[in-house]
């Protein structure tokens, strides 16, 4: 049942007619009802008129809203730039990978040009070499080969895996050098140093073969003792089908894939 404030007066002037004005508990409780009902009224009206302002649209719920609104644009906003930055680091990425292997291409091909034009000069230098002696010296090594018993060596200054050092040679028209004899092995030995070298000697199919097809069963020889013994313990995989020279001039088989130096050998003819 609800009750008005002007119920509570009402009640008051009637307990007066009536002639109650003595009884002054009544008062004190009609007085404690009053400050009571107006308390109640007073923070009711306060709330409705804070659920009102928060609901409208310049309220502080309203505003809140908003501001997650534009938040979650923001958001967005930076996301698609991320997006688009990403896909331009991808094209980019491609970009640079084309122009680098059309670079990589470009230096292939400069590279034969380069050892085609020093193939042309030795050539032209040995010519010259055999005019100055009225025909008497009718072949000679190119430049930076050395001569020795009718052959010419090259030594390399910088380290390949085997196969790498064999395609070497061959585009040198030349082969990884192949041991003949007691002499030829003691100059090869004179000039490889302190290095790990790789000769013209392998067995990737099973059976020893040299470069040049000289036969290995009869040919000299001169392995460290216990080798070729094949050992896989090396961690690259497979066994050990190469051959190589100690600094020692003793031969050693090794994995393939090993970056020494290497040896090209070739007729005086290559030179002509």
């Amino acid at each position: 049942m609800s009750v008005k404030y002007e119920d509570l007066q009402y009640l008051e002037s009637e307990k007066k007619s009536q002639g109650f004005t003595d009884d002054s508990k009544f008062q004190r409780d009609l007085a404690t009802l009053r400050t009571t009902f107006s308390n109640f009224t007073s923070n009711t009206t306060a709330e409705v008129q804070a659920l009102k302002s928060q609901g409208e649209p310049g309220g502080s719920l309203q505003e809140m809203i908003t501001s997650l609104k534009a938040e979650v644009e923001s958001h967005k906003q930076e996301l698609q730039a991320a997006r688009s930055l990403n896909d331009k680091v991808l094209s980019l990425e491609s970009s640079l990978e084309n122009q680098l292997q059309e670079l990589k291409a470009g230096y292939s091909e400069m590279l034969l040009r380069v050892q085609q034009l020093v193939k042309n000069l030795n050539s032209l230098t040995c010519k010259m070499a055999a005019l100055k002696s009225n025909g008497s010296q009718n072949n000679c090594c190119p430049t930076s080969w050395l001569e020795h018993e009718g052959s010419c060596y090259w030594f390399s200054s910088s380290g390949k895996p085997w196969p790498e050092a064999e395609k070497y040679c061959q585009l040198e028209d030349a082969y990884l050098v192949v041991i003949n004899s007691r002499e030829e092995q003691d100059f090869v030995q004179a000039h490889i140093g302190s290095s790990y070298t790789w000769m013209g000697l392998s067995d990737l199919d099973g059976v020893w073969k040299w470069a040049d097809g000289t036969d290995y069963e009869t040919n000299f020889k001169n392995w460290k003792p216990g080798q070729p013994d094949d050992w896989q313990g090396h961690g690259l995989g497979g066994g050990e089908d190469c051959a190589h020279f100690h600094p020692d001039g003793k031969w050693n088989d090794d994995a393939c894939q090993r970056p020494y130096h290497w040896i090209c050998e070739a007729g005086l003819s290559k030179g002509s």
